[in-house]
């Protein structure tokens, strides 16, 4: 019979395997980094216009990004950010490259969520953030699953839990506490409202002093940022029913629709959340602060059960 010793032991055979797989594919510095990309994919995919146009553009402008060009000269490559330069200084017909983006706006937020474990949640959160980054928007990415499939693939590996959803609630529940009880003295009826106090052991931790920006990482893409997850971050399910009853006014399901608020209207254009495979009390947050809920299902009979009861659970 396998004891905790024989875990533990079997978790760092894995994380010393994983290691070295991260030696293999990341770069030198051991650091996630994001590669350039040529000429005809700037052109043809990025910025979909004819490759000639492309490359007489550049020559018409030497003040342009030129990009790496090959030992050959034939090739050249370009960095996301020089990617992004271009698109902000080319004009093609006298149209912008620039992506649209409703003005006075805040980000669009979309939610990836699904009871079904395996549905493809985290790959499509992923290729949906690299795809708006190629497209000239700004990302923010928020892991809600303690899995943490998104955090690690965007090269996040060291991650504590006090900078994850679980701290945005933590930090919320201070704050909003505090805000209740500094609140009118008194309801209307003349009934004093109750004054909620918090332990030692939750204000000790200081998330209630945290900005939003201490939750927010840098990735490999420069225009992409996430709120990482991490397996320690699964006990928020245990710790969210703990501060609900410490404080019961503590509307918990608005958690990180707050955090997302306090943000700066332009900060980002799009806000994506890769959510865990069952709806609890960072899934809830999550579709409370989604403005449109996406949902991968397979195509099988029990994918499509599975979808079923997750609708009619949000029901």
């Amino acid at each position: 019979m396998y004891t905790h010793d024989d875990l533990a032991r079997l978790q760092a055979q894995s994380l010393k395997m994983q290691g070295w797989i991260r030696r293999q594919t990341f770069s030198p510095a051991n650091e996630k980094t994001l590669r350039r990309f040529s000429s005809w994919e700037v052109a043809e995919l990025i910025f979909r216009i004819n490759q000639s146009t492309f490359r007489g553009k550049l020559a018409a402008d030497p003040n342009l990004p030129l990009g790496e060009v090959e030992e050959d000269g034939r090739q050249r490559w370009f960095s996301l950010e020089e990617v992004n330069e271009l698109r902000r200084r080319i004009r093609v017909g006298k149209k912008s490259l620039m992506p649209p983006r409703p003005a006075g706006k805040r980000a669009f937020r979309a939610a990836i969520a699904n009871f079904k474990g395996g549905a493809g949640k985290s790959t499509v959160a992923l290729h949906f953030a690299h795809a708006a980054a190629l497209d000239g928007y700004r990302v923010l990415v928020v892991d809600f699953d303690p899995q943490a499939t998104l955090s690690h693939s965007m090269g996040l590996n060291d991650v504590g839990e006090d900078h994850t959803v679980w701290g945005i609630m933590a930090r919320d529940l201070e704050r909003e506490t505090d805000r209740m009880n500094t609140a009118s003295a008194g309801a209307e009826t003349g009934t004093a409202l109750p004054h909620r106090k918090l332990p030692a052991s939750i204000r000790d931790m200081g998330l209630g002093t945290l900005r939003p920006a201490d939750f927010i990482k840098p990735t490999a893409w420069p225009t992409i940022d996430i709120v990482p997850s991490c397996a320690n971050a699964a006990f928020v399910e245990f710790a969210s029913a703990q501060y609900r009853h410490l404080n019961p006014e503590w509307t918990f399901f608005g958690a990180v629709s707050r955090f997302l608020d306090s943000l700066a209207d332009d900060a980002y254009d799009l806000i994506l959340f890769d959510c865990p495979p069952a709806i609890g009390y960072q899934s809830m947050n999550a579709v409370f602060a989604a403005d449109m809920l996406y949902i991968p299902s397979g195509p099988g009979y029990w994918e499509y059960d599975s979808t079923t009861s997750f609708i009619g659970q949000l029901a």
